[in-house]
């Protein structure tokens, strides 16, 4: 299965989905009687169906398993007729849960290279990584998911980033081996979820500290780096994100062109994306594709 769309427009279509959820939810949060449940029945349907459709056709092939794993689970019925307030606040629970599944879908997507960002990654590599790299993998994409705190599955992460399982309890013997580490902390059920501890996080950080990074695809015109500096700003408007800090650090940038070499300039514009990811400009995808736009390599978070 592979996005088909970019990334940028998906992640910025289902957040537009989840402003709309939350405002039903503010809509309907206090709402008491028969006549308002139906309306929020209807309207909560009408969501999940544009939800849905969007959501399943922007997949090759087709995510049909989309609609089960999105809309939220029902439980067993009590043989109590339930009263109004409480099958509007079912009702209520169940579109915050989808709200809330949603920003947890995206999440996940955004750690599988092998369906949002397909060819920007040697798939085949990745097929024939052997143990010690599938273990680098999982580490890598659970800092990524570190801030929050939940527990992540195994499966999910090697096979949406490109790497197949060969029986039904490798993702257990995986989570086995960075658990007697120190690494990650293991839940077990049908699948193995982890997630890293300060230990793993610490070990990530010290390593991706020590790659260095290849700066030799910068241009060395200052012009065609002006001009980028340009179109990368429009490309970000375009996207909404308008802030004057990012207008301002990219003219710091663009001033200091003269001065710098491909190393300093490269290095220069790894500082500045670190610092507007974190004022929330934007987030760490939009600042990995700018990065990609001036060095063709991946920034490392």
């Amino acid at each position: 299965m592979i996005l088909k769309v970019k990334w940028e427009e998906f992640k910025r279509k289902l957040e537009e989905f989840q402003s709309e959820g939350n405002a039903l939810f503010e809509k309907y949060k206090v709402a008491r009687t028969e006549d308002s449940l139906n309306e929020l029945k209807e309207e909560k349907q009408s969501w999940e169906k544009t939800v849905i459709n969007y959501v399943s056709t922007s997949f090759k092939p087709e995510n049909r398993n989309f609609a089960n794993e999105f809309k939220a689970q029902r439980g067993y019925s009590t043989g109590f007729k339930l009263g109004v307030d409480q099958r509007v606040k079912n009702d209520i629970q169940a579109l915050k849960d989808e709200i809330n599944g949603l920003d947890y879908y995206l999440k996940m997507l955004f750690i599988s290279d092998a369906i949002v960002r397909a060819d920007e990654i040697d798939l085949e590599k990745r097929k024939s990584l052997d143990t010690e790299g599938r273990l680098d993998l999982i580490l890598s994409k659970l800092y990524d998911l570190y801030n929050d705190r939940k527990y992540h599955s195994i499966k999910w992460i090697l096979e949406g980033n490109g790497v197949k399982l060969n029986g039904s309890g490798e993702d257990w013997d995986y989570g086995r081996m960075l658990e007697n580490r120190g690494f990650i902390e293991c839940m077990n059920g049908r699948n193995v979820n982890a997630k890293l501890t300060l230990e793993g996080k610490y070990m990530i950080e010290q390593a991706r500290k020590a790659k260095v990074t290849d700066y030799s695809k910068i241009s060395s015109s200052d012009e065609e780096l002006k001009n980028l500096i340009k179109e990368v700003l429009v490309k970000i408007e375009g996207l909404g994100f308008g802030q004057q800090i990012i207008f301002d650090e990219f003219d710091e940038l663009r001033d200091d062109i003269p001065n710098l070499n491909k190393k300093s300039f490269g290095q220069l514009l790894k500082s500045k994306l670190y610092d507007l990811v974190a004022a929330e400009a934007f987030d760490k995808a939009v600042a990995s594709e700018i990065f990609k736009e001036f060095t063709n390599e991946i920034l490392p978070f």
